[in-house]
């Protein structure tokens, strides 16, 4: 099977690493799966958010490394969520926790590599946590499939 995909490159605006970043604007991306009998079965992604991550826990945190990140008003049909990993390198993995103020952040998704697809949850308050594998600063871009 080959994968066509069509798309644009969304302009993001991060308030930066410590704040709340707000999500680009939907950028639908087309994938074309191609049988071997020539049959198309489209997905399509739309990017829902995007957030820079130190690669390390921020001062004074056990285990949050980026500011937080919306997962809101996901497109119609949406049955997962895809991560993709920027400026890293290709073994960069962590885990997203979710902002509970005045209690404990629970572990929605844990070893998140690029490329990874999890269930669906939505909240206003996620954030990269415990990253391993890079030296670096990264960006995690988050996608809607359906």
């Amino acid at each position: 099977m080959k994968k066509i995909v069509v798309g644009t490159v969304a302009m993001l605006s991060l308030a930066g690493v410590s704040g709340q970043v707000s999500a680009a604007e939907p950028t639908a991306i087309k994938t074309s799966t191609v049988g071997t009998e020539g049959s198309v079965k489209a997905q399509d992604e739309t990017q829902i958010a995007a957030v820079t991550s130190l690669s390390t826990p921020q001062e004074g945190q056990k285990n949050r490394s980026s500011g937080n990140f919306s997962v809101e008003n996901l497109p119609a049909g949406t049955y997962a969520l895809k991560f993709v990993v920027e400026g890293a390198n290709s073994g960069t993995h962590f885990n997203v926790m979710k902002d509970v103020s005045g209690g404990t952040d629970p572990t929605i998704w844990s070893n998140v590599y690029s490329g990874n697809t999890t269930d669906v949850q939505t909240d206003r308050s996620f954030y990269i946590a415990n990253p391993s594998g890079t030296n670096s600063n990264f960006t995690v871009k988050v996608y809607a499939l359906h």
